[in-house]
């Protein structure tokens, strides 16, 4: 037998080897904190903070004549759905959407279309026509043109609220 080979001690538990257990404790920790991390980012994702669904994944802003349905968070280069419901009568059903939101999405589909279209300072507006019993709804198909977080403006008639909105990579 070669006697330069050492052979390492027999354990308390009937293992011949040597460890470093400080090491392996290290790595089972690093292990138990990155499980954590995946399990909180599933739970995120299922509760809809990335795009795509789940329950905090649209926000509505509510107005006086009705409310407006847009995504909290979308995916870059998906596409998404903004939806406008018209609760009121009477007086034109006017929509206001601020030019940081056209700086970041662009519209594919505007159903039904609208009868004016008007482009004011740092803004564009639409006017529908509607005939019936309210509710009406326009649903409008978007899709983000560049990921990151932005800030606009949204107006039904004479009111103005602030929306924003975050477009995840």
């Amino acid at each position: 037998m070669n006697e330069d080979i050492a052979i390492p001690p027999v354990r308390a538990d009937g293992l011949q080897l040597e460890e470093q257990r400080r090491l392996r404790e290290w790595f089972w920790t690093a292990q138990r904190v990155s499980w954590m991390a995946f399990g909180i980012v599933c739970v995120i994702a299922l509760l809809g903070f990335t795009g795509s669904g789940g329950w905090f994944h649209t926000q509505s802003i509510q107005f006086s004549a009705g409310t407006i349905e847009l995504p909290r968070v979308s995916r870059w280069e998906a596409s998404d759905n903004m939806m406008i419901r018209f609760d009121d009568l009477v007086g034109p059903r006017e929509v206001t959407i601020g030019q940081p939101f056209f700086d970041r999405f662009t519209v594919e589909r505007i159903q039904p279309e609208p009868a004016a279209n008007s482009v004011m300072t740092n803004a564009q507006g639409m006017v529908f026509d509607a005939t019936g019993d309210p509710p009406h709804i326009v649903d409008i198909s978007i899709r983000s043109t560049h990921f990151g977080w932005t800030s606009f403006d949204l107006g039904m008639g004479d009111e103005m609220r602030r929306a924003s909105l975050l477009v995840l990579p």
